[in-house]
């Protein structure tokens, strides 16, 4: 079998959102020896995992990540839509809300603007 090897670019993704991931009551990051980076969706409530992904792309994680904060201010105003639907008020919360991680991962900084495109 072979061991999986740990990447400097998803590294620097899981510092920069560690403590967003750590506050999360629906993700978790896992580390294995096997399959190599674990992000899973999970129900605090029930105490099940939903949903798991093996992460082999930094880019790939932060668009996730991305997400989950956008999901996150769309269910705070008590919306039922995708950040692509968002209306303009919802767009600048998000926008606000993700600044602090684009501006520490500036690679991935169109990111950002393709949550309301597609």
């Amino acid at each position: 079998m072979v061991k999986a090897k740990k990447d400097a670019d998803i590294e620097k993704v899981c510092r920069v959102f560690e403590d967003y991931i750590k506050a999360s009551p629906y993700i978790d990051w896992l580390w294995s020896d096997k399959l190599g980076y674990i992000l899973t969706q999970i129900s605090a409530e029930r105490h099940e995992i939903m949903e798991s992904r093996v992460i082999t792309d930094a880019g790939k994680l932060c668009w996730i990540l991305f997400n989950e904060v956008a999901d996150d201010v769309l269910m705070m105003t008590q919306n039922d839509h995708t950040a692509s639907e968002a209306d303009p008020l919802e767009q600048a919360e998000i926008r606000k809300r993700l600044k602090p991680y684009a501006d520490q991962l500036p690679e991935y900084g169109g990111l950002c603007d393709r949550l309301f495109a597609e």
